[in-house]
């Protein structure tokens, strides 16, 4: 049976509220196991468009910057609290193979007609208004739960908590995975979000409950706000000063992710400037030796990361797969290559203010190494010293790709430390 490449699932939800036949199903929280992992790759699917728009902007310093950068490290706490989800209910993670996004697409089991479609692309107004905004609208008030074909996001996770509840076996249901792990500790942002220990309906609620009003927000703006609902229906939300988590008047740090994609749209003449990058960028695109060395760089990185970030919700490993590889390299490789990428053009002997320039892939590489890593920068540091013409340039490039070779060196003296 072929099934649709934009719903890996199948008619997943079809499954779940008892349409197809009980007998076809091996374990029957499978169906919801495969949904729990839906919601992985949904929020999985928004990190590189973000990503790519992110390293784009040339100024750190402005709005658009700090509110995009907030909602990536938010978009991080969505796959740990789904995760959570999925290992509370006897499921495994996975976030790469398969189950990494490949651009452009569609979120996997959305409405096509009524979901944007997602590219890598540079920063700009219009992506922000067109493709962000759109993809963190909040659900009107009593749009009905539904996992296949939703709309809007928050559809999806009342689909997926309205299965939950109607399991017929709570306790059997809320059997962890004991080969898996829920973290509680990887969420590094100091914006809002708690990660949840998913151990019954009520905490699969609450992490969920997060997710929604951190993304969506729960109403458009045009409606009217419940000003004695706990979690209520504000934009604005987070860790009040009594320790619970709900509506708050506060920084804008603190606003839904379509809030502040929509602050940053509408306020047109602050936009930053922008790397004039290619998008949606395939490898066949790049004829510049230089850019061909960091895209395929970016790859290896960006894999290296998927991997470590799956590997940490395996229980029982001795040496946590996250701190020691995937937060180094997302912190320090993956921001340096992208960046120079941003700046080198597609074609040599072209004009990097003008572009094209090259941008990352994204492209999962199975089979990464932190020593593929180590082999290929000092080739990448040959090519900039043979083909950068601008000893400024030159010396830029020299510069960033020996700082993700220490960077690297460190990871790779760690991890054998670590096996030795």
């Amino acid at each position: 049976m072929s099934i649709d490449s934009s719903k890996p699932f199948g008619m997943l939800f079809d499954r779940i509220y008892g349409q197809s036949a009980a007998g076809d199903l091996a374990d029957a929280r499978k169906p919801l196991q495969d949904a729990a992992q839906l919601a992985i790759q949904v929020e999985m699917t928004t990190i590189p468009p973000y990503l790519t728009a992110l390293y784009s902007i040339s100024d750190p310093n402005c709005e658009a910057y700090q509110l995009l950068r907030s909602v990536m490290m938010e978009e991080m706490f969505h796959i740990n609290q789904a995760a959570n989800l999925l290992v509370g209910i006897g499921g495994r993670p996975r976030l790469t193979g398969s189950a990494a996004p490949v651009y452009p697409c569609y979120l996997p089991h959305a409405n096509t007609s009524t979901t944007p479609f997602i590219g890598l692309c540079r920063a700009s107004v219009e992506v922000f208004n067109d493709t962000f905004t759109a993809i963190e609208t909040p659900a009107p008030p009593h749009a009905p739960p539904r996992g296949d074909n939703y709309s809007y996001i928050a559809q999806l996770y009342d689909a997926l908590l309205d299965g939950l509840a109607a399991y017929p076996d709570q306790a059997a249901l809320f059997q962890p995975n004991a080969d898996a792990c829920q973290r509680l500790d990887i969420y590094l942002g100091k914006f809002g979000g708690k990660p949840v220990r998913v151990t019954d309906l009520a905490s699969a609620r609450l992490g969920v409950q997060q997710i929604v009003q951190q993304g969506e927000g729960s109403v458009p703006e045009s409606q009217s706000m419940i000003p004695i609902e706990p979690w209520a229906t504000y934009n604005t939300y987070g860790e009040r000063t009594d320790g619970t988590y709900g509506p708050i008047i506060g920084s804008p740090y603190e606003m839904s992710h379509f809030k502040k994609f929509r602050t940053v749209s509408l306020d047109k003449a602050a936009f930053p400037p922008t790397y004039p990058i290619v998008s949606n960028p395939k490898r066949g695109d790049f004829t510049n030796p230089m850019a061909i060395q960091l895209a395929e760089l970016f790859d290896i990185a960006y894999s290296l990361m998927l991997d470590s970030m799956e590997r940490s919700f395996i229980a029982g490993q001795s040496k946590d797969s996250f701190f020691t590889q995937g937060l180094p390299l997302m912190h320090q490789a993956l921001p340096n290559l992208a960046r120079k990428l941003m700046q080198t053009p597609l074609h040599k002997d072209t004009d990097s203010d003008v572009g094209p320039n090259g941008a990352p892939t994204y492209l999962y590489q199975p089979g990464s190494r932190l020593a593929d890593l180590a082999t290929r920068l000092p080739a990448a540091v040959q090519v900039a010293r043979q083909q950068i013409d601008d000893p400024a340039e030159r010396g830029e490039m020299v510069d960033a790709l020996e700082s993700v070779r220490d960077n690297v060196s460190r990871l790779a003296a760690a991890h054998q430390t670590a096996q030795a």
